[in-house]
Order: C-alpha cells, then structure tokens, then sequence
C-alpha cells in the first residue's frame, strides 16, 4: 500500500525543557519524505471529516479541532464553575497532565478502534502500514 521509502523515518532528538544534559529531556521526531508528509495531511483531513460528519467527536474534545482549542475549554469550564458558584453549589477539580499520552497508545487498539468508527478500510490500511520501518539514531 505504501512505497518503502515513505515508511522509512529518520528518527532525530528534539529538546523539550529542563537541563539539555538529561535524555528524558528530549523527544524524538521522525522525518519522513515531504510527499508523506502531504499525504498524511490529506489522510489527516479525511479522519477529522468522517469523525465529524458522523459526531464521533465528544462535546469535551477541545484540542486539536479547529473553533476549540485548549484556551476554549479553559473559558468554558470557567464560566460552569462560576455558573455553579452563582447558584450556590461547589465543586471539586481534579488536575491530570496527559504529556505522554499519545506515545503510549497501543498501535493493534488503534487499528481497532478506527475499525470501530467505520473509518474507510483503504484509510485503515494505509495507517496500519505506516509505522513499520525505522532508522534511528535516537
């Protein structure tokens, strides 16, 4: 489905924060070829619009969709707290940091839940693919 040489990533190390000492400090990128990179853009549009047409996107999804960025959701669970203040009522905030959380999503669970979602299997098939060869000096 798709050419070796798109499959292929040069892997490199980008600096996140902290001491550049540390290499946990660091995150590593995989370069792909350019025309990948604009077939992942289309492939990228063809997801959000399915998850969109068929509303498989979460009324608290924020991030990531366009109108609904993360400052958006800060404004709106701001103005239900201030709501249930005026009202009398009270509230309990629970803070959790999701950092690593797509670095650690299980490719087969991914694969299964897209299949879930009736995304197109030529879709499917080509994200399958992608991921299985790797040059890295990381």
């Amino acid at each position: 489905m798709l050419p070796e040489d798109w499959r292929c990533a040069n892997v490199t190390a980008i600096y996140k924060k902290g001491s550049k000492s540390e290499v946990n400090n660091y995150r590593p990128v995989s370069l792909t070829s350019n025309v990948c990179k604009i077939l992942e853009s289309f492939i990228r549009d063809k997801i959000l619009n399915h998850f969109q047409k068929n509303n498989l996107f979460s009324n608290k999804q924020f991030g990531f969709l366009k109108g609904r960025s993360t400052v958006t959701q800060l404004l709106t669970i701001l103005d239900d707290w201030v709501e249930r203040l005026d009202e009398g009522g009270r509230f309990d905030v629970i803070y959790t940091d999701f950092e690593k959380a797509f670095d650690k999503i299980p490719h087969l669970r991914l694969i299964s839940k897209l299949n879930s979602y009736g995304l197109n299997s030529d879709i499917i098939l080509w994200i399958s693919a992608y991921p299985l060869i790797v040059n890295s000096e990381w």
